[in-house]
């Protein structure tokens, strides 16, 4: 009896052993898949758990975006500017010149008059010294949302956007545009994309109103700041 259930324990132990290694082989054959690229959302690494598995949940197909789409930019802007310069400038002229004698008409022509009493002279000399500092600090703060109409899609799959937006308040008118581009990647589920992601972003802002009017400096100002006579 000791022997036949040995023997039976032996055959299904066999049995086990041979089917987890022709299963290991077809896991083995599966083709590898491709690296993915940097435009394309991260795929599974192993196909046969996501077919399989109860508790496997596959990934979402990549959203495709064309031309007139819409996506919100988060605007999350800040630049902090700081210049500090100084200049130095001196100029120094000298100028000496003397005259051994002048003109005097004869009887016969034009000669030369000697000076009795010295020679007339010019002794002229000029220093200029000026000095110019200048610093500058300024910071700028930008936070807002925008909506960006899609304008063009590249074979790559980076998406061209522009956007803009007006406020009104009374009198006073804001504008401001807002272009770019950005990997589709990037557009989250929500269908935003922060302004840090965004390359060769251009920002404008104009203000119009009568706070604009009064802040700003009038034209003698800016003349004179032109010119700069001094």
């Amino acid at each position: 009896m000791k022997q036949i259930v040995t023997i039976m324990l032996t055959l299904f132990f066999c049995h086990a052993a041979q089917a987890q290694s022709s299963s290991i082989g077809r896991f083995r054959d599966l083709p590898r898949t491709a690296t993915p690229a940097r435009e394309d959302p991260l795929k599974p690494a192993n196909p046969v758990i996501e077919s399989s598995s109860l508790i496997s949940v596959k990934s979402k197909e990549p959203k495709k975006y064309k031309v007139h789409d819409l996506i919100t930019i988060i605007v999350r802007e800040r630049t902090l500017y700081e210049a500090e310069g100084t200049a130095n400038a001196r100029r120094q002229a000298d100028l000496r010149s003397e005259l051994d004698a002048f003109i005097r008409f004869t009887g016969g022509g034009i000669g030369a008059t000697p000076f009795r009493r010295g020679k007339p002279n010019i002794n002229y000399r000029s220093t200029f010294n000026q000095r110019n500092d200048a610093e500058s600090e300024r910071e700028d703060t930008l936070t807002t949302r925008i909506t960006a109409k899609i304008v063009d899609v590249k074979p790559n799959g980076n998406i061209v956007m522009e956007a803009t937006g007006q406020t009104r308040h009374d009198k006073e008118v804001h504008t401001l545009r807002f272009t770019g581009m950005c990997r589709s990647i990037d557009v989250s589920p929500d269908n935003t994309v922060l302004s840090t992601q965004i390359a060769e972003k251009k920002i404008d802002i104009v203000t119009k109103g009568s706070v604009r009017n009064a802040t700003r400096a009038g034209w003698a100002g800016e003349l004179y700041d032109w010119i700069r006579p001094l």
